[in-house]
């Protein structure tokens, strides 16, 4: 039977198949072992709870978006074609077409996808997300405003709603509104390590130094203990306003410390190699420098800075080749943008 229905909405009195019951424990089961990150045994119990009512929605959809989420395609694709099969065309079905393909960034017939399972369903804050999400992708800030405001006011307590809204508005330059959205964000899920770092951009974008220093700093205490890979991000944020602010000595350390916690990130060594070229440590500039051309190779900026080195130790030639690979990517206005890392 296919229904949107939730068995656990039904009066006590209603339940009367034991089948169902049995569908219930091993629908709940399944959660508690995917929360636990026991994948196998949450699959086998997420499998058994929909194998008993094959078109319960919210069955299909946990256990379709436990595949999308582990790039499993064909046994979400199967779970998918077996569902519209047996319910036709709707809701639920457009919806995990729409994040399967999402997440496999195929986004325009992911925003289809989406905008179909929205005409079924209007309140439905997570399609509303993923059409604000797909506008961030193909830079659309204003399109990306207006979904994700109203993924806001769908689901005010989703924090990663929340963050891509704060995201939207802080790319309009509608800094105080992204600060509010981060600072909610924050306020629902403390630690969220991308929040804090762009509440600190927003601050600083307000001229409100002090308060983005607290921000970056509180980003990269949970840099510092929070398990899992480590991002650079807070480190070179803090490090390039403190160099903003002629605070050398200040930025450089803060800089260090990101070099090690993540060697990795451009971000951090861009921004270590631009201040020690500033102070005149021309031999380690350099070294941090090559490090963020070979990470982000079509950034321009940096070009410019290797040049200036070069040109700084008598290097003519060498400077020349740098400039001239700084104005030639420089005309591109994607490689005037310092790159994110991928996260």
């Amino acid at each position: 039977m296919c229904s949107s229905k939730s068995v656990a909405h039904l009066g006590l009195n209603d339940i009367r198949d034991t089948e169902l019951q049995d569908a219930e424990r091993h629908f709940a089961s399944g959660l508690e072992f995917e929360r636990a990150g026991d994948n196998d045994r949450a699959e086998n119990e997420l499998k058994a709870a929909l194998a008993t009512s094959p078109g319960a929605d919210r069955y299909v959809r946990s256990l379709g978006l436990f595949y999308i989420h582990r790039d499993r395609t064909s046994e979400a694709i199967a779970l998918i074609r077996n569902y519209v099969n047996l319910c036709g065309a709707n809701a639920l079905g457009y919806e995990l077409e729409a994040e399967l393909l999402f997440q496999e960034k195929q986004f325009t017939p992911a925003f289809t996808a989406a905008t179909k399972a929205l005409d079924y369903d209007q309140s439905n804050a997570r399609m509303h997300e993923l059409l604000g999400l797909i506008y961030l992708a193909n830079r659309n800030d204003v399109g990306a405003i207006v979904e994700l405001k109203r993924a806001v006011e769908l689901a005010p307590e989703e924090p990663q709603v929340r963050y891509f809204y704060g995201r939207a508005l802080y790319s309009k330059n509608l800094f105080a509104d992204a600060r509010d959205q981060f600072l909610e964000c924050l306020h629902i899920q403390p630690g969220y390590r991308k929040a804090a770092e762009n509440l600190g951009l927003s601050y600083e974008a307000l001229q409100d130094f002090p308060d983005a220093a607290k921000a970056y700093q509180e980003a990269i205490s949970t840099e510092e203990t929070q398990s899992g890979p480590n991002h650079g991000e807070p480190f070179a944020f803090y490090g390039a306003m403190l160099i903003q602010q002629s605070k050398w000595e200040q930025a450089l350390s803060v800089l260090r410390r990101g070099a090690v916690l993540a060697p990795n990130s451009f971000m951090v060594n861009y921004e270590l190699g631009r201040v020690l070229l500033i102070l005149g440590d021309l031999d380690e500039a350099k070294k941090f420098l090559l490090a963020a051309a070979d990470r982000a190779p079509n950034f321009s900026r940096t070009y410019y800075l290797l040049g200036t080195l070069c040109r700084k130790q008598n290097r003519v030639a060498k400077s020349k080749t740098y400039f001239a690979k700084f104005n030639e990517l420089n005309k591109s206005i994607q490689n005037r943008e310092l790159p994110l890392t991928s996260r």
